[in-house]
């Protein structure tokens, strides 16, 4: 195990006495997420399951690296890793109002004031991954959540990377309908901007009701997609019309950075609801009531504080980050 690095091991038995599943919520290429009831804590909770292997470690590695590493309001929580025999599981944050795509299928479409908030909040979350030099690779509305209170919520890291700024990436990854052109190529590409692409993606489907690259053959969308040849409906704001075309230029040197768009109107001037560089901290300072509560488990106060102070996603750990859930006015934050 890698220093500093705390997984639960268990049998299959053991842990489906403390998550009971319930519904499947998503399946991909690499892993199915479903609806769980966590027993100690009375709540509900995502868990996605990854299998073992020789040829899965290193990516499902990265995917729990990574998301350990990325604690922000619009990003999906990470609570604790579980390892079976067969099976890795990662227990999260359950966004109760499902994926954006289901927002933006509904009868009626996203309201323009819906669709402004919630990219905002996207674009928070992507330039939070970019500040700590993570790059997400597959920025789609199914792979936004929504919790109950109507935030989105970055989720799905399978595909990132941590990247150098400068460093150039060479792997075809991500769903094609959202790819970047230069991912097509032989060259290596920038994968800030290959993100940067997928929003502009995604801007335009929340706010057209369809994709900006849909024809019905991979070579054809392909080809599509190489000309960047798309149209934007009349009934688009230009303010909103403007950012799609920046985000969608062809040479990734002159689409604007993550920062560059947060200062555009649209975004600037958008309800997001929160401070542009609000980030939710671990809990380093713990909740009294909530310690006293996992008292009453029969956990260990130092332990408690011990765990939450060196953030080692242990049991004790991912406990308190569920009862916090729970109750976000009990929180902290942490002092350094």
């Amino acid at each position: 195990m890698e220093q500093g690095r705390e997984t639960f091991c268990c049998d299959e038995d053991t842990f489906g006495n403390v998550y009971q599943m319930m519904t499947t919520l998503g399946r991909g290429a690499f892993a199915t997420v479903k609806l769980a009831f966590h027993v100690p804590t009375v709540s509900y909770v995502a868990v996605k399951i990854l299998a073992n292997g020789k040829g899965n470690c290193a990516r499902n590695n990265n995917e729990v690296d990574i998301m350990r590493s990325l604690v922000h309001q619009h990003i999906i929580k990470f609570f604790q890793e579980v390892q079976t025999r067969e099976m890795t599981y990662l227990i999260m944050d359950y966004a109760s109002k499902g994926d954006l795509l289901r927002q933006i299928r509904k009868p009626g479409g996203l309201q323009e004031c819906e669709a402004r908030r919630l990219f905002a909040q996207v674009v928070q979350a992507v330039k939070y991954c970019h500040d700590n030099c993570i790059v997400h690779r597959d920025i789609k509305a199914n792979n936004i959540l929504i919790d109950a209170s109507g935030n989105a919520k970055l989720c799905d890291f399978g595909l990132a990377v941590k990247v150098v700024p400068g460093t150039k990436l060479k792997t075809f990854c991500g769903t094609l309908a959202y790819c970047d052109r230069e991912l097509f190529g032989v060259e290596p590409y920038d994968g800030y901007a290959s993100d940067v692409w997928n929003l502009g993606v995604l801007l335009y489907y929340m706010v057209a009701r369809h994709l900006p690259f849909q024809v019905s053959s991979s070579a054809g969308l392909r080809q599509q997609i190489l000309a960047a040849n798309f149209s934007v409906p009349h009934h688009v704001p230009s303010d909103i019309f403007s950012i799609i075309v920046e985000l969608l230029m062809i040479n990734p040197d002159r689409r604007p950075t993550i920062s560059q768009i947060l200062r555009r109107p649209m975004i600037r001037d958008s309800k997001a609801q929160a401070s542009w560089n609000s980030i939710q901290s671990l809990p380093g300072t713990p909740s009294p009531s909530i310690v006293g509560t996992m008292a009453g488990m029969g956990y260990q106060r130092e332990g408690i504080i011990e765990c939450l102070r060196d953030q080692k996603y242990n049991q004790a750990m991912a406990k308190y980050l569920s009862l916090q859930h729970r109750a976000p006015g009990e929180t902290a934050a942490i002092t350094r």
